[in-house]
């Protein structure tokens, strides 16, 4: 038996819009993106300040992100009164933990391995640098954890 969309009698694709979309997510998917824009902004906006720009490193990198994830959590996550989790959330977010940790931990050994041969460059720069520098890969691997399950997501809508 042919499909429809073989027999060229497909239907057209309604279009959703944002709010549809929005009120079809389920919470784990909200989180996801809500994790992907907060510490998306984070990994970029600490990754600028460590090497492009000049300017000292403040306390107040990250604060911007921050801001975003909690009012992101509380005016839509938290006000999500559906089921947290099924199946289904449960595998994609094995899928974006196991990304998330492997990347952290390949981006932990390169930078162990390069850093022993630059020594000078690292002896260089101050303790604040570095702990700046570790916190821009944890933000880069929560990030690549959270486009992994939006990935899966969005998979899953197609």
């Amino acid at each position: 038996m042919k499909r429809a969309q073989d027999t060229g009698q497909v239907m057209e694709e309604e279009r959703v819009n944002g709010r549809e979309m929005f009120a079809a997510m389920s919470r784990q998917e909200k989180t996801a993106w809500l994790l992907l824009a907060a510490f998306g902004l984070s990994a970029g906006l600490v990754g600028w300040r460590l090497f492009f720009s000049d300017a000292a490193l403040g306390k107040n990198v990250v604060y911007p992100a921050w801001y975003l994830f909690w009012v992101g959590y509380f005016f839509f996550i938290r006000k999500d009164r559906t089921v947290a989790a099924d199946e289904r959330d449960r595998i994609i977010q094995a899928h974006g933990v196991r990304a998330g940790y492997a990347a952290l931990a390949l981006m932990l050994v390169v930078v162990s391995v390069l850093a022993e041969g630059y020594g000078e460059f690292v002896a260089s720069r101050t303790g604040y640098w570095l702990a700046n520098f570790l916190v821009w890969l944890v933000c880069l691997s929560v990030s690549l954890h959270a486009a992994v399950m939006v990935w899966h997501y969005w998979r899953d809508r197609r």
